[in-house]
């Protein structure tokens, strides 16, 4: 097995413990457009469709439930009229808040069965590897979201 393989392996084993945390209380894609309003916000909802990779009529229901619930706001795009804007409220940024909170605890939690030395290895390889994390990420989101021509 060559380096990348090992590190995909790695990313893969980490993100399957990562979602199987986050799916308590709430899915994924409602978490996503959270994160992504609570950063971005307002956003186009086509946007946040192609952010979390659901179809439009599908953000479309989420957006609308969210709604409901209070932690989202739609708007209309003052620059095009036929489009709409979702915005996330003060309950929502609340919200992702307590979301990413309880996360935390539930790790946090996990992280209490490792062996002191265990930690300490595993902290050291997250401090090397969490700028790394962060650029590939970057590079992803380039990919996904090439810049638009003037």
């Amino acid at each position: 097995m060559n380096i990348r393989h090992g590190i995909a392996e790695a990313l893969e084993v980490g993100a399957a413990l990562l979602v199987r945390q986050l799916a308590w209380g709430t899915s994924l894609t409602c978490r996503s457009v959270l994160a992504t309003l609570d950063d971005d916000s307002p956003v186009r909802l086509t946007a946040l469709a192609v952010a979390t990779g659901v179809s439009q009529p599908a953000m479309t229901q989420l957006v609308r439930r969210l709604e409901r619930e209070g932690v989202v706001t739609r708007l209309i795009d003052p620059e095009d009229a036929r489009a709409t804007l979702v915005a996330i409220s003060d309950a929502g940024s609340a919200l992702r808040a307590e979301l990413r909170q309880s996360l935390d605890e539930r790790l946090v939690e996990l992280l209490s069965n490792m062996s002191p030395e265990e930690e300490a290895a595993l902290g050291l390889a997250m401090r090397v590897a969490l700028p790394l994390l962060q650029q590939l990420t970057c590079h992803a989101a380039q990919r996904h979201n090439p810049p638009v021509a003037s």
